[in-house]
């Protein structure tokens, strides 16, 4: 009987992985600036060369975390407009919903969040703009296949996106802010529908 011999690049995509994750959580933990390569290194149990072969420095590491967590908002906002059998409302509300949950379960619950969020902004930026252009675009093209919806849909989609993200920043809880986005998503859409539905000389510019 022949044995598969093990893929030595499927070991290193392993410790690539781990080393991402133990520096997410140490970050998490200790803040960005208590966070060291060699600390990364011990807790994902890799060797600190290791770790230098695939980060020059923490700078770099934290950009890795960063974009990690910007492809699981953007999952979380994917399937939530993909469920089946949901209206549509209730699809843009969880999608926004979905989002600031993933960010309150990644980072607001750290003791370093403020921290966490000043180097987001000054070194990931461009990271979480490509997220916003692309979460906008996922709701624009949701809110084009509604009749009721589409003539405005890119105006719509830009004030239900950017104004929850003002709620669930201001909200103190993880269930307060789902309960605040729920309810002025579902709000906003039905102005948005009494609006299309009115004859068109009384419409107003959305």
């Amino acid at each position: 009987m022949s044995s598969v011999p093990p893929d030595p690049t499927n070991d290193e995509n392993a410790r690539y992985k781990r080393a991402i994750r133990a520096a997410e959580e140490l970050f998490k933990k200790v803040g960005f600036r208590a966070v060291t390569m060699e600390l990364v290194a011990r807790e994902a149990n890799v060797a600190k060369a290791t770790l230098y072969s695939h980060f020059k420095n923490k700078d770099e590491l934290f950009l890795a975390v960063c974009a990690r967590m910007a492809r699981i908002l953007r999952g979380a906002v994917e399937q939530a407009l993909m469920k089946p059998d949901t209206p549509l409302d209730a699809r843009l509300a969880d999608g926004v919903a979905a989002k600031h949950r993933s960010i309150f379960a990644l980072v607001r619950a750290s003791p370093h969040a403020a921290e966490l969020f000043t180097y987001t902004h000054s070194m990931a930026g461009d990271i979480f703009r490509e997220l916003d252009t692309a979460i906008l675009d996922m709701l624009r093209t949701a809110m084009a296949e509604d009749p009721e919806l589409a003539a405005h849909a890119t105006q719509l989609a830009q004030a239900l996106y950017f104004g929850s993200s003002e709620l669930a920043y201001r909200s103190k809880t993880a269930a307060d802010m789902e309960l605040a986005l729920h309810d002025f998503a579902l709000t906003y859409l039905a102005g948005a529908r009494a609006l299309a539905k009115r004859p068109k000389g009384e419409r107003s510019t959305v």
